[in-house]
């Protein structure tokens, strides 16, 4: 790999980092308080983020492993599928921090219960790998 595909590599992986960093749980719920909204709102809030958030990056794909950009598009889809799943356990009239707590308690349950970290050292060990290359 030539010194520029390795660095554009390098630089794809610090994006999906900032992405996986700021789709976590934890950001997103920090980011996006619950204030006056219902659960089913704040659901919706969510997933838009995480979905802007993968789609402001989508062109990175090109520059990294297969295996790393489907690691990243299994944690997309299961932090949506975590979201849906948990505001379907509530009231339909819940409000927001209710969700919340929901998620809070989900997440100290099991902590390999979201993929994000596994994804998030996933694609820091494969950016220090090029970034050794250079």
């Amino acid at each position: 790999m030539s010194d520029i595909s390795s660095m554009l590599s390098v630089q794809a992986y610090e994006r999906l980092v900032t992405f996986a960093d700021r789709s976590g749980f934890p950001a997103l719920i920090s980011r996006f308080p619950a204030g006056s909204l219902g659960a089913n709102q704040l659901v919706d809030v969510l997933k838009q983020a995480i979905t802007q958030e993968f789609e402001h990056n989508l062109s990175q794909q090109i520059y990294v492993a297969e295996s790393a950009w489907q690691a990243v598009v299994d944690m997309k889809e299961q932090q949506c599928f975590v979201l849906e799943q948990l505001v379907t356990t509530l009231p339909i009239d819940a409000p927001g921090d209710l969700l919340v707590d929901a998620l809070k308690t989900f997440l100290a349950a099991d902590p390999n219960a979201s993929i994000q970290p596994i994804v998030l050292e996933l694609l820091k060990t494969e950016a220090r790998n090029n970034l050794s290359r250079l």
